[in-house]
């Protein structure tokens, strides 16, 4: 029977334990080979032989029975010892060494064997334990998802590139740190799956957060996976979009085109019934005889000047013309954006492009602030977005002529942030700014930011907009990856 080391050490105490097991088989062989040899010296002592060759037998028996008796001792020790080693060696992991079962034969070999079996399984598994571990390494590393593991005391234990990019954190930066620092919380209280919006880096993002449990060495650890579906929700938006735009074109297109159409062909009839209204007065100034039409004649049949009448008509059917190629450019704007073609990046200096900038604009109130940065990135998109933000902001600052917009950038690790802050009136309806159509402008159409938007995100970058903290005014925050991709 098996004891507990407590039993086992109470045993010893009271002494009735103090024998090694070898030393047991030792006297128990012993035991088995002195009593029959104390029958023989018996016998010997009995039979006619001389003293010396009775002690010299008797010697020899000795040491025949305590060589054999403490051999066994000696192969039972060497036995226990190897299996030790193999089993101390299978526990540090080395699952290459194996017992030697070609030379032994009975229970010992199967048991060597069962050994050998036990061991190759083993170093089986634990090949394919760490075939696994590279394999979900690589996964971790790889995934999009941002995944963090915190302890019991909601501390982190480990994050994925994901998450360091996603909180701009280095994992040997904030490991052991509680997860509060990357505003996180409130998380492990709330509901296993949710959607959520928190600020990263005063950035607010949507974010999808899952959590779930596991195990180590007995402990239940969580692990939380956050998933930024802000750029997926863009793009949704902007198929949304797309498909309505698409609808709207056609049936105003099928209607924009006849009543074109017909406004040229009205104004072109007018045009040439004023004229022949003009040759018939002067015909009748001259005395010449001609007919007037019932429409030139009055109930009493007197004629009526209808270059008035003329003119107004032209003029209406003018305004239905214009405003029917106003709309046709309108929607050209909006197929431009579901249009926008992918950007063809190349190295450039950003200092050098905004400081080229600042000539079409009033510069005497934009101020610049950062050092020479080399970025990848389509030149000519980005100054479209550029343009894009400094006229919103200066026609939010019409109101402030002392005001001014400063516009500074920055590297963080492998993303570059511009930032573009202004002293105007600030945002009043932050849920609709990049809604299409959407505009506070008198003159405005609602894609401006939509489509500086658009090209960020086809950068796999950002921009969010929000007022300020320190005045009034708005700030735009543009982030770009800034390695090669």
């Amino acid at each position: 029977m098996v004891l507990s080391d407590e039993k086992y050490q109470m045993k010893i105490k009271q002494g009735r334990v103090n024998i090694s097991f070898e030393n047991q088989l030792l006297r128990i062989a012993l035991l088995i080979g002195l009593l029959p040899m104390a029958f023989l010296f018996y016998a010997l002592y009995h039979h006619e032989l001389s003293i010396f060759l009775k002690i010299m037998l008797f010697f020899l028996l000795l040491v025949t029975v305590f060589y054999g008796a403490f051999l066994i001792r000696k192969k039972v020790i060497v036995q226990f010892r190897t299996s030790a080693n193999l089993i101390t060696a299978m526990q540090a992991g080395d699952h290459a060494i194996r017992a030697n079962h070609l030379e032994s034969e009975g229970a010992l070999k199967e048991f060597n064997q069962v050994f050998n079996g036990l061991s190759l399984a083993l170093a089986e598994q634990q090949l394919i334990s760490r075939e696994r571990q590279i394999l979900l390494d690589k996964i971790t590393q790889q995934i999009d998802v941002a995944i963090i593991a915190v302890d019991k005391n909601s501390h982190i234990i480990l994050m994925n590139p994901a998450a360091e990019k996603l909180f701009s954190y280095r994992f040997d930066e904030v490991a052991g740190w509680p997860i509060s620092t990357l505003g996180l919380q409130d998380v492990l209280t709330h509901e296993n799956r949710q959607v959520t919006e928190f600020e990263v880096k005063a950035h607010k993002k949507k974010v999808f957060i899952h959590t779930d449990e596991y195990l180590e060495q007995g402990e239940r650890k969580k692990l939380i996976f956050i998933t930024d579906i802000q750029t997926l929700l863009h793009e949704e938006e902007r198929q949304a979009w797309q498909k309505l735009l698409r609808v709207l074109s056609h049936e105003i297109n099928n209607s924009l085109t006849p009543i074109a159409s017909l406004s040229d062909t009205l104004i072109r009839l007018i045009v040439n019934q004023k004229a022949l209204a003009t040759e018939q007065n002067i015909d009748e100034n001259n005395g010449s005889v001609s007919s007037i039409s019932a429409n030139n004649t009055s109930v009493d049949g007197s004629s009526i000047d209808n270059t008035e009448l003329f003119d107004d008509l032209e003029e209406g059917l003018a305004v239905i013309a214009e405003r029917a190629q106003s709309l046709n450019e309108f929607l050209l704007r909006y197929q431009e954006f579901s249009c926008l073609p992918k950007p063809e990046k190349t190295l450039f200096d950003l200092t050098n492009l905004l400081k080229s900038m600042l000539l079409l604009f009033d510069d005497h109130n934009i101020r610049l602030s950062g050092q020479p940065l080399i970025i990848y990135a389509d030149e000519k998109q980005l100054k479209q977005v550029l343009v894009n933000l400094i006229k919103n902001s200066q026609q939010a600052m019409l109101a402030n002529n002392k005001g001014v917009i400063t516009i500074d950038w920055q590297q963080n690790d492998d993303i570059v942030e511009i930032n573009i802050c202004d002293q105007g009136t600030g945002i009043s309806n932050s849920d609709n700014i990049f809604v299409p159509f959407y505009t506070t402008k008198v003159d405005g159409c609602g894609i401006g930011l939509v489509f500086s938007r658009q090209i960020l995100v086809n950068h796999g970058g950002s921009l969010t907009l929000a007022n300020r903290d320190d005045c009034q005014g708005a700030v735009a925050y543009i982030v770009l990856p800034i390695h090669l991709s």
